[in-house]
């Protein structure tokens, strides 16, 4: 707390240090002059309430009455915190407004009271003084008040008194207890009401808002309190715009904090859609909301300080260009992240290609997509190259291609050779991940060294690992189903005949199951067949794969480990 009071009270000295002037004093001739002169010559050292009152209207008002109504149209004034923006006015002794009259409204909070030209001198008319003093009888007891302070404490130092800094000093620091106050015990009993009741969102919204809000109710202290000092303009000025800032960082600061409530509430939604790329898109939609309050925060505290935004911003707007033209790849890389959202090509998890580069979607930033390759490097792409290039999305499969050539030998017979296409094709209905609607197993021609058979069917798997599994299940089936029907895989041979050396032998008989046997064969390889193992063979009942992969078991029939 002394620190606080210690800080406030340097601002308002360097307040009252800026605020003194050296311009000419004012005069009647002008707008401008004219609405000035009564603050002007109130401001210490330099009181004097004759001149404070030489541009009023007298018509009935004796010089000490219009010295009064000087003292009373400053309090009326300061304590609405109507600052008159005098530099806004106009400077023409000739100046007409856009009614055709010559008439000036200083501040737009007292429309009653005016400024009107009267031969050579702009003067502050009669009726208008009529109605400061129907505005003073409101805060006339307050003046009273001020009346009764003690000679010592109405001594000044840079043109404000000794007690109008005091009363800054007591100001502020009731603002800061009562921030206090509003955080440590009514935002709590907020919170913990809002816990008993089971109102979690009563909870959130109080952390959104408590520093922020008791931030608020500070500023809105001193607006209430400051106005009623009769402080000189120009510090009242400052103090005025030091409240507007206040309360502009004070709302801004809460939709700053209210983005990670709406980002939280999004991410939650995320989490129960199928889509992974919506996952990584709330933390951008995170941060492009967070940007968005900030600039426009500044923009208008800026405003506030009465820097002129709009020519700021074109300026800026002739600069941007030039950093558009130098950012023109950045720029291009912004649009196309938007683009990948929009179309959503992949999601992340995804397993694509592109470029020659293959892995897996690791995250979508603004400017590149990072993908995480099967040597486990890490590849950054510039999101405009993708948003060009043409993705091939392996995540989006939803079969997966199992294509190749067996080759037989030349003695396989035609039966033999009828019963291994239809076990193959009785393999692929037994197993669980295949696809069952849509294969191909045929004879597909006489090779040079082999009688080939193609075989082209899908896996139904979610994973690369399931479909490595299965296939090594299916493959293991084919040679069982080899060995069982007496048919031998051909490789690549050559027989060269002499016919004046050749010498006639005879070949050991073909030991061949009869159609009988081969249908039974084929028909043990079906689903729920004697022969079938859907889930492959086993040699051993435990199942060694990688750490945190859950491991299928034996087979349902455990006596037939190791056969085959």
């Amino acid at each position: 707390m002394p620190r606080s009071i210690i800080t406030t009270s340097i601002l308002f000295v360097l307040v009252a240090l800026t605020s003194q002037a050296s311009a000419a004093a004012p005069n009647c001739a002008t707008p401008r002059g004219a609405a000035d002169v009564p603050f002007y010559w109130q401001t210490p050292p330099r009181a004097q309430l004759a001149s404070a009152a030489s541009c009023f209207e007298a018509k009935g008002r004796s010089p000490k009455q219009l010295q009064r109504m000087a003292v009373r149209l400053r309090a009326v004034y300061n304590n609405a915190g109507a600052i008159i923006r005098v530099a806004e006015l106009s400077d023409n002794r000739d100046y007409v407004g856009s009614n055709g009259q010559q008439r000036v409204v200083p501040h737009s909070d007292f429309g009653d009271i005016v400024i009107e030209r009267t031969g050579k001198r702009w003067l502050w008319t009669a009726a208008s003084l009529d109605r400061v003093d129907h505005h003073y009888a409101k805060i006339a007891k307050f003046d009273s008040l001020i009346e009764r302070i003690p000679a010592p404490l109405k001594g000044t130092m840079f043109d404000v008194a000794y007690w109008q800094y005091l009363a800054l000093l007591l100001l502020a620091a009731f603002g800061l207890v009562v921030r206090r106050l509003l955080q440590a015990v009514v935002a709590a009993r907020v919170r913990s009401v809002g816990e008993k009741l089971g109102q979690g969102w009563a909870t959130k919204v109080v952390d959104v808002i408590d520093a922020p809000g008791a931030t608020l109710v500070t500023a809105i202290i001193l607006r209430l309190g400051y106005p009623r000092l009769h402080l000189p303009l120009n510090v009242a000025a400052m103090l005025s715009t030091v409240v507007q800032v206040l309360v502009t960082f004070s709302l801004f600061w809460a939709g700053y904090r209210a983005v990670e409530l709406v980002g939280a509430k999004l991410a939650q939604r995320a989490e129960s859609t199928e889509s992974k790329l919506d996952d990584q898109l709330v933390p951008l939609v995170r941060k492009s909301l967070k940007i968005i309050v900030f600039v426009l925060g500044v923009l208008v505290l800026l405003q506030n300080v009465g820097i002129n935004v709009t020519a700021m911003v074109a300026g800026l707007s002739i600069g941007g260009l030039a950093v558009g033209l130098a950012a023109k790849d950045t720029l291009a890389n912004f649009f196309g992240s938007i683009s990948i959202f929009v179309d959503s090509p992949f999601q992340i998890g995804d397993w694509i290609k592109v470029d020659g580069t293959d892995g897996t979607v690791e995250e979508v930033g603004f400017r590149s997509t990072r993908l995480r390759t099967f040597y486990n490097s890490v590849v950054v792409m510039p999101n405009s190259r993708l948003a060009d290039a043409k993705i091939d999305n392996f995540g989006r499969r939803e079969f997966r291609r199992c294509f190749l050539t067996l080759g037989l030998t030349y003695d396989t017979t035609t039966e033999q050779m009828q019963a291994f296409v239809e076990g193959l094709r009785a393999i692929i209905q037994a197993n669980d991940f295949t696809r069952k609607d849509s294969f191909e197993v045929h004879m597909a021609g006489f090779g040079a060294s082999s009688l080939d058979v193609m075989l082209y069917f899908f896996f139904r798997c979610d994973t690369w690992t399931d479909e490595l599994r299965e296939r090594h299940n299916v493959f293991l089936e084919i040679m069982r189903l080899a060995d069982d029907l007496g048919v031998s895989f051909a490789f690549p041979t050559q027989s060269l005949h002499v016919e004046s050396a050749a010498v006639a032998r005879e070949k050991p008989p073909i030991d061949v199951p009869n159609a009988k046997a081969l249908a039974q064969i084929v028909h043990d390889y079906a689903p729920e067949g004697a022969r079938a193992r859907v889930d492959g063979p086993q040699i051993t009942k435990e199942k060694y794969v990688p750490n945190g992969q859950v491991g299928r078991g034996p087979s349902a029939d455990d006596s037939q480990a190791g056969e085959g």
